[in-house]
C-alpha cells in the first residue's frame, strides 16, 4: 500500500517504521523543520537537551522495547531521583512514603490518607467508575479537603488552569497508578530512564531507518486538505500540491486535524471540537551552580507562574552541558493573557518567582536562557471523557487518526505514543 502520515513525531515515525518493516511506501508529512514533535532538541554545551523535559519509567515497556529494536540500548541510563514539593514557602523531601510521613504541612492522620489514596489507586481495576466524578471530588471524598486544598488543587489548577474542577478522577487515579508501579517491591526506590545524548537520538535513528527502506519524510510540509476519491483513495493536499494514497493516519491533535477540511460528518466533527489542550511554557536556563539537591520539585503554591522546576543536572550528573541545567514549567489556556507574553516577560516572571524560591540566589549565576512555548502540551481529561474520545479508525474509510487525546484512560508521554504508533500501524492493514 501507499501509505501518507502526517506528522512526525513519535507516534508517526513508530507508525512509519511499523509499516515500512512491512514492506509499505510510506511518506510522511511534518508541518515544523524537523521531526520529533515534543521531543524536540536544542544545544546546551557539548549535549542535545530536549526543549520540554522526559524521562520515561522503569514500566514503559513500549519505548525500552523500541530502545531494543534500535540497538540503542547501551545508551539508556537508569538513574535515581531525589524529589521535593515546594508548599508555604518551604522545601520538603518528597521521594518516600518516609518522606510523606515526615510532611509538617498535613496533620499526621492526613499524611496517612494521602499515602493510601496513592498505594491504593494501583489495585483499581476499573476506571469507569472514577471518570463520573472529578479528581477534587475524588480527593477530598478519600483524603479530605486539607490534603486537596494544600496538595493537589493548586498542582491540578496550574495544569489545567480553567479546567481544573472538571477533570475526571481517571486522570488523578491513573497519575497515582503510574508512579506507584514503578517501584516495585522497594517503595523507598523510584528509578527513571533517560538517553544519552537525549531521546532526539531515538527518533533521528526511527527517522533514519524508514529513508533508508525508501520512505519519505518531507519537512515545513502541513497537510491543508484531505480528500475522499471514488475509489476510496485519498487526496491530500500540502503546500499547493497534491498526492493520492490508499490510506492516511493522522497524527496531530484533533483541533488540527479537523482544520484539515477533511470530509468527516458532524458527528465525528462535532467530537474533535470537544477535545480541549492545555499549552505549555517551557523555560531551560543554564546556571553556574546549582540551587538544590532535588531533580523534580512540584511547586503547590497557586500564585507561582510555574508548576515544575526540573533540575536535569541532578539526575543526569554526567553528560557534557558546561552548565548546570533546570526548567521551569508551566501548563496554561490558550487564552491565558500570559501566553501571549514576550519571551522576555516570561523570563523576568519565572525569575522574579525563582528568586522567592532561593531568596539567596541572583540572576549573575545564568549564563542563558531558552524558552520554548506549545499550544498542544496536555489533551484536558474532563469528566466522562470516554464519551467524547474520537475514534482512531474515523467514518471516512482509509482515513486514521492517532492523537495523544486518545491513549486515555492512560496520560500522555513517550510510551503512549510508541504504543499507539504501533496500534495505529495494525489498524491499516
Amino acid at each position: 500500500m501507499n501509505v501518507c502520515i502526517v506528522g512526525a513525531g513519535a507516534t508517526g515515525l513508530v507508525a512509519a517504521n511499523e509499516l515500512v518493516k512491512k514492506g509499505h511506501k510510506v511518506t510522511v508529512f511534518e508541518a515544523e523543520e524537523k521531526h520529533g514533535g515534543l521531543v524536540n532538541t536544542l544545544t546546551v554545551g557539548n549535549e542535545r537537551l530536549e526543549e520540554y523535559y522526559h524521562h520515561i519509567f522503569t514500566n514503559d515497556v513500549e519505548i525500552i522495547n523500541l530502545i531494543e529494536e534500535l540497538g540503542l540500548s547501551s545508551e539508556l541510563m537508569w538513574l535515581e531521583p531525589k524529589n521535593s514539593i515546594y508548599i508555604n514557602r518551604k522545601l520538603y523531601p518528597f521521594t518516600s512514603p518516609i518522606d510523606l510521613l515526615l510532611f509538617k504541612e498535613l496533620s499526621f492522620i492526613e499524611r496517612i490518607k494521602m499515602g493510601m489514596l496513592v498505594f491504593k489507586a494501583k489495585f483499581i481495576k476499573d476506571w469507569s467508575q472514577l471518570e463520573k466524578m472529578s479528581s477534587k471530588d475524588w480527593i477530598i471524598k478519600n483524603a479530605g479537603k486539607n490534603v486537596y486544598e494544600k496538595v493537589w488543587g493548586p498542582l491540578l489548577s496550574s495544569k489545567f488552569d480553567y479546567d481544573s474542577d472538571e477533570i475526571s478522577g481517571t486522570w488523578i487515579w491513573n497519575k497515582f497508578k503510574l508512579r506507584g508501579s514503578t517501584r516495585g517491591k522497594n517503595l523507598n526506590k523510584e528509578l527513571l530512564g533517560y538517553m544519552k545524548g537525549s531521546f532526539g537520538v531515538v527518533y533521528d535513528k526511527l527517522a533514519e531507518k524508514i529513508i533508508k527502506v525508501g520512505g519519505e519524510i518531507y519537512y515545513s510540509s502541513p497537510v491543508d486538505r484531505i480528500e475522499s476519491q471514488e475509489d476510496k483513495t485519498l487526496k491530500v493536499y500540502s503546500k499547493e500540491k497534491n498526492f493520492t494514497f490508499d490510506r492516511v493516519i493522522v497524527t496531530t491533535s484533533p483541533e488540527i486535524f479537523n482544520e484539515m477540511n477533511a470530509p468527516l460528518p458532524k458527528e465525528y466533527k462535532d467530537k474533535l471540537s470537544k477535545i480541549k489542550y492545555k499549552a505549555n511554557i517551557c523555560m531551560v536556563l543554564e546556571l553556574s551552580e546549582k540551587l538544590s539537591d532535588y531533580y523534580w520539585t512540584t511547586i503547590a503554591e497557586g500564585d507561582f507562574p510555574f508548576v515544575l522546576l526540573i533540575e536535569q543536572t541532578n539526575l543526569v550528573t554526567n553528560a557534557d552541558y558546561g552548565s548546570h541545567v533546570i526548567y521551569l514549567s508551566r501548563y496554561l489556556d490558550k487564552k491565558n493573557e500570559m501566553y501571549s507574553f514576550s519571551d522576555d516577560k516570561i523570563r523576568r516572571e519565572f525569575i522574579k518567582y525563582l528568586k522567592v524560591m532561593f531568596p539567596n540566589w541572583d540572576e549573575s549565576k545564568i549564563k542563558k536562557v531558552h524558552i520554548s512555548r506549545t499550544s498542544y502540551a496536555q489533551p484536558v481529561v474532563v469528566q466522562q471523557y470516554s464519551k467524547i474520545l474520537p475514534e482512531i479508525n474515523t467514518p471516512v474509510e482509509n482515513l486514521f487518526l492517532a492523537s495523544m487525546a486518545q491513549i486515555y484512560p492512560e496520560d500522555r508521554g513517550q510510551n503512549y505514543a510508541v504504543r499507539l504508533g504501533k496500534q495505529v500501524a495494525d489498524m491499516v492493514e
